[in-house]
């Protein structure tokens, strides 16, 4: 019933019809490579499903072409990955950590004082005194610190030794018989000066006051900042500038001596915290000044009018429109109103719409009130009567017409005789 196929054809017998098709030019379905598991991305990449064939992507926080990806080292980059203290790397990302003393801000980049001190006084006996990245406990008047640096030990005024007023050492004293009474020693983190009882501070204490980088001098620490931030007068203290998401304003931001001012457009106002600007709503004082609609709309308003008026160049004012100054506004008279106008017609027409004036055919309503004929014309209509009559005075009724004999004389009239029964 049909014909052979032969080698590298395959035949299907559908409805006793044979069909050969060569394998070669059979399409095939594209194979989701991704899909299926078979691509040969990085375990670190993504794959990327193609017409007949797959892309490999790295993963963001990685780098390569997609077979080979390996991860990048935020914290290398100059700027320590954007971490005002310290950068640690991790597969794919990068956090933000901060010195003892510090705690890491909202942004997850800059790093802010903690004030121990409102936490149980600092655990100081007496007095606690907050300090940029620490904090130090000090003593009232008649008492010193002890070793341990948090409680006080009152005085005494007996010899020279550490419980003497005098000893003059800053932070410890220690009882030294063989040098003189009392030697003086410093906190970690401090260095001892060379007069022996006062203590220098180091990087190595609370940053040395610093919020975000310290370098020792031999004068002591100096404070500086991270690439887009500026330091404070109190050459401890960094201070955002616009550079840095613009300062945290919502529109325009300033750079002064104590950091970012924010300021709004017209139209807005600063909120109290003194980044974020909220439109003003013109309308909810005096209605704007609009003499009759007010809109608002975000940093302006709108004034409108009422039907029939127009905003004048002021744009807050409303005029009424004079319709009847407008070329054939009416067909016949225009009274203007506030706001609208009217059209009035003449006798004998009537008002169509709202400016048109059309005739009234009077003869269609009750034969215009004539005995006999009625004609209609514009504005009006006349009454007719037939042959032999004429219309009476009130131009209404026909009456017989006067007859005239032959030598032109009109016919003597008709008299009635009334009598009285």
């Amino acid at each position: 019933m049909g014909s052979a196929c032969f080698s590298r054809d395959v035949c299907l017998f559908i409805l006793l019809i044979n069909t050969c098709r060569v394998m070669g030019n059979v399409g095939l379905a594209d194979v989701d490579e991704c899909a299926e598991g078979s691509d040969d991305c990085h375990i670190d990449a993504l794959c990327q499903n193609t017409p007949k064939s797959y892309n490999c992507i790295c993963k963001p926080g990685y780098k390569g072409d997609g077979k080979e990806c390996e991860d990048v080292d935020e914290c290398e980059n100059d700027y320590n990955g954007g971490c005002v203290h310290e950068c640690i790397n991790i597969p794919g990302n990068y956090r933000c950590t901060c010195y003892d003393g510090f705690m890491l801000a909202h942004d997850g980049h800059n790093c802010l004082d903690v004030d121990e001190c409102l936490d149980n006084n600092g655990g100081c006996q007496q007095v606690c005194v907050n300090t940029m990245g620490s904090y130090e406990c000090k003593c009232k008047v008649g008492f010193f610190l002890s070793d341990n640096q948090h409680t006080c030990i009152h005085r005494s005024d007996d010899g020279m030794n550490c419980m003497n007023k005098d000893h003059g050492c800053a932070h410890i004293c220690r009882e030294a018989p063989g040098k003189g009474g009392v030697s003086c020693e410093c906190r970690p983190g401090f260095e001892l000066a060379k007069n022996q009882k006062d203590c220098t501070l180091t990087c190595n204490y609370g940053n040395g006051g610093c919020q975000h980088t310290c370098d020792d001098t031999d004068t002591g620490p100096v404070c500086g900042c991270h690439q887009k931030y500026a330091l404070h007068s109190d050459s401890k203290t960094c201070i955002e500038t616009c550079a840095v998401n613009n300062g945290g304003c919502d529109r325009t931001c300033k750079d002064t001596a104590t950091g970012v001012r924010c300021s709004c457009p017209v139209g807005f106002t600063l909120q109290p915290d003194g980044k974020t600007c909220k439109d003003i709503d013109e309308c909810k004082d005096n209605n704007g000044g609009c003499d009759h609609f007010c809109r608002n709309t975000v940093g302006s308003f709108e004034c409108s009018c009422q039907k029939g008026h127009k905003l004048l160049t002021d744009e807050r004012t409303c005029q009424d429109i004079d319709e009847c100054s407008f070329a054939r506004a009416c067909d016949h008279t225009c009274v203007n109103y506030p706001g609208s106008f009217e059209c009035l017609c003449q006798k004998g027409y009537i008002l169509y719409g709202l400016t048109h004036c059309g005739d009234i055919d009077e003869c269609s309503i009750n034969n215009g009130s004539c005995e006999f004929g009625c004609i209609n014309t514009q504005g009006s209509y006349e009454c007719v009567c037939p042959p032999g009559q004429q219309l009476h005075w009130n131009k209404k009724d026909c009456i017989e017409a006067v007859k005239c004999l032959p030598n032109g004389k009109p016919a003597p009239r008709a008299q009635l005789t009334c009598t009285r029964n």
